[in-house]
């Protein structure tokens, strides 16, 4: 499932280093449509210099891992880093990740396409996963987080999602690739993160955020929601109340009767 075309608009914008503003033309472009233009984006960007990373990958493959990632983390750009790890065998690409800095994991992350390379992603230990998670929150990359949760292991998602808060995973919740998985994420949440969440929807005025987590999520879990919201501050209630959310968001918490 993808998300909005709003949602797309920012991942695209991302890709291509402009603000969202700019992409405005393509605003009534269908959501399906902008996610298949993000991906041939990025097999063009590959191709263009793959020969390029086809060298570096071949030396990386010829030097012991510890050596590779020293020399990777001293003379390779972000970028190039990140389109070359696509060309490695995963157990030789995740046991480089596990010797590269945080920082340096990060910068990365922040330009790596993660549908390129699921078969590495999905084989990082998750406390290395929630680190470099932990990172990217706080530089509030939320579209590069949204990217990856699509294909981390179940226990890299569950680490990462015990480090986030509230109101972060409410803003990656909006840009994730694979919606489907917000359900999976908020079976995980705990109490405290729940109500963060609904504050700061209502403090921030994360409407359409809001309205994403919500239409994703099956009865159980918007039950959840209307009970933590029914025991919330004053503040957070009246916030929420009578807030531009979608009908089926008031619906599902209970608000359009409020």
């Amino acid at each position: 499932m993808t998300s909005t075309p709003e949602a797309e608009l920012e991942k695209l914008a991302h890709q291509v280093s402009v603000d969202v503003e700019e992409l405005a033309f393509l605003s009534a472009v269908p959501a399906d449509d902008l996610r298949a233009l993000r991906g041939q984006i990025s097999e063009a960007l590959f191709q263009a210099d793959r020969h390029h990373f086809v060298k570096v990958a071949a030396l990386s493959k010829s030097i012991p891992s510890a050596l590779a990632a020293k020399i990777t983390e001293f003379a390779l750009p972000p970028m190039i880093a990140a389109r070359t790890s696509e060309l490695l065998d995963p157990a030789k690409a995740v046991d480089m990740v596990g010797r590269l800095s945080e920082r340096y994991l990060a910068n990365v992350s922040a330009v790596m396409d993660p549908a390129r390379s699921p078969h590495i992603i999905e084989q990082i230990p998750p406390e290395r996963i929630a680190m470099v998670a932990r990172e990217l929150a706080a530089r509030q990359e939320w579209v590069v987080i949204g990217g990856f949760v699509s294909v981390v292991s179940i226990d890299g998602l569950r680490s990462s999602v015990a480090a986030f808060t509230g109101e972060q995973l409410l803003r990656i919740g909006f840009v994730l690739d694979d919606t489907a998985r917000l359900g999976e994420i908020s079976a995980m949440l705990t109490d405290i993160q729940v109500d963060e969440l609904l504050a700061a929807a209502a403090e921030s005025e994360l409407w359409r955020e809001l309205d994403e987590l919500v239409a994703n999520i099956d009865e159980a879990q918007a039950a959840r929601l209307v009970e933590r919201l029914a025991g919330s501050p004053d503040e957070v209630r009246a916030g929420l109340t009578g807030a531009p959310l979608s009908s089926a968001t008031t619906t599902k918490l209970g608000l359009s009767g409020s």
